[in-house]
């Protein structure tokens, strides 16, 4: 999957500018009840000793996750709220597109994950999250066929 994302980046300079993956130290987890400056459009200014100390990934490329993924129809943007959430049904990914769809017929969630469900939201992930989903639907789609019969 990895060498599939890095292939697609370096495609075009469209690609480039709209799914690489933003530096590794743009990739900030809060503690979840620090609170995101209303003002604020950036996280620039939030204190680094809000954020959770994690040792430094050796394999950058994505990871699947196979868990529970809460589905819901509105957009978490609070730490406390997510962290309910966790502990009461074991979520540790939150969406919201795919919300409603159980009822009419079976299905797979893929998603790339972009961000850590808080105050402290952006945008920056979205492109490379997205790639990352495409890239694992296409190599499972390679690899099993079957799931489209």
């Amino acid at each position: 999957m990895g060498s599939s994302i890095a292939l697609a980046i370096r495609r075009t300079a469209h690609t480039r500018q709209n799914f690489s993956p933003p530096d590794p130290p743009n990739d900030r987890l809060f503690e979840f009840q620090s609170r995101h400056p209303p003002t604020a459009d950036t996280c620039d200014g939030c204190p680094a000793e809000w954020e959770v100390k994690r040792r430094v990934r050796e394999d950058k490329t994505p990871q699947p996750h196979y868990g529970i993924i809460a589905s819901g129809n509105a957009v978490i943007k609070d730490g406390e709220t997510r962290e309910r959430l966790r502990e009461a049904i074991g979520a540790l990914c939150f969406e919201m597109e795919a919300a409603g769809l159980m009822q009419d017929f079976p299905y797979i969630v893929i998603r790339g994950i972009c961000d850590y469900a808080d105050s402290h939201k952006d945008k920056q992930w979205q492109g490379y999250a997205a790639l990352a989903a495409a890239s694992y639907t296409k190599e499972l789609l390679r690899r099993n066929p079957w799931i489209l019969v």
